[in-house]
């Protein structure tokens, strides 16, 4: 495999300039993070607001990580299972914000796994059943970074100590061992997903994180779910305008890197014609691509990938209904 070195995670000078800019104009970094907000006053917990999970038992201190199996039968089911989750954290029942209904959430290592799957679960939500309602999808991504930042402070106390001190996001990422690198990738993908539905200006601030986190995942396993920091290199610089880091070169180097390390995954291929081949104006590389994904034979995929890779193939056919209405070559 050739070598590849990620992309450096200190910010570029122009970059930065820009950055400030539309900081000033539009006020527009978007949220709040974990490590930036004050400890909930005393007796501010909620009372219960609506009903649990539908169909899936919710009850305080336990979370059936199991239940992650049945994501793949529908948007409410998914659904059921976060709230079960929800509440298995100590969190009240209902629909408002967890921020509104988990003021008591402990971040301890014991509860890192539940919290990045939580992050898993609303990217999956969102990524799966919510791409038509632009409203819900930003939600549940945001719910998704949440969930994640809290998931990245109790798999690593160091890190939670560094950020709460105020220490730089690209410094104590490092603090961060394999352990959480499920914490990692999740927090990353949804802030990913969630700043570039939000708008470029959003994207330009929370870049830095994002390209911090996903470095340092690749410096501990760059193979981690199935080629997933190439991945994401290969959609931002295939993303990104070519006055800050764009490179379609460096995009298509991470693509088929990300491939080689796992070509059965066909959520890579989505992204490589949905990002790649459209900037590089590449019609057959575009069809050639999506209809790898629609010949892909589930039976042979790993049983833990199928709801993803349903939903690749509708994301395919989707794609080539929009290259046609939108006469995008």
């Amino acid at each position: 495999m050739t070598h590849r070195e990620a992309p450096r995670a200190r910010p570029r000078p122009g970059l930065l300039a820009l950055s400030v800019t539309l900081a000033v104009v539009c006020g527009c970094k978007g949220r709040t993070a974990a490590w930036e907000e004050r400890p909930p006053r005393e007796g501010s917990r909620p009372p219960a607001s609506g009903p649990g999970s539908r169909g899936v038992r919710a009850q305080p201190g336990v979370v059936d990580l199991s239940l992650w199996s049945t994501r793949g039968q529908g948007s409410e089911q998914t659904q059921a299972v976060i709230a079960a989750w929800e509440v298995g954290l100590g969190c009240t029942p209902g629909a408002t914000a967890p921020a509104e209904r988990c003021p008591e959430l402990a971040t301890t290592s014991e509860n890192a796994e539940a919290l990045a799957m939580l992050t898993r679960a609303h990217y999956f939500l969102a990524d799966a059943y919510l791409r038509d309602n632009a409203a819900d999808y930003l939600d549940h991504l945001d719910r998704g970074v949440w969930w994640g930042e809290r998931a990245l402070m109790a798999v690593s106390p160091e890190f939670a100590t560094e950020m709460t001190a105020g220490a730089k996001f690209h410094e104590a990422i490092v603090l961060v061992g394999a352990e959480g690198l499920p914490a990692m990738y999740w927090y990353a993908s949804a802030l990913g997903k969630w700043a570039r539905a939000r708008g470029y200006g959003v994207l330009v601030r929370q870049r830095d994180n994002i390209q911090a986190t996903m470095t340092h995942i690749m410096a501990l396993d760059p193979s981690y779910y199935h080629g997933g920091p190439d991945r994401y290199f290969g959609a931002y610089y295939a993303v990104a305008p070519e006055f800050t880091d764009g490179d379609l070169d460096k995009s298509r180097q991470h693509y088929e890197a990300s491939l080689e390390i796992a070509p059965h995954f066909i959520g890579t291929k989505v992204l490589m014609a949905e990002n790649l081949a459209v900037k590089l104006g590449d019609e057959a590389l575009f069809d050639r691509l999506l209809q790898e994904v629609l010949d892909a034979d589930l039976g042979t995929a790993p049983p833990e990938l199928q709801p993803e890779f349903n939903v690749e193939k509708i994301k395919a056919q989707e794609l080539l209904k929009k290259k046609e209405r939108e006469k995008w070559f």
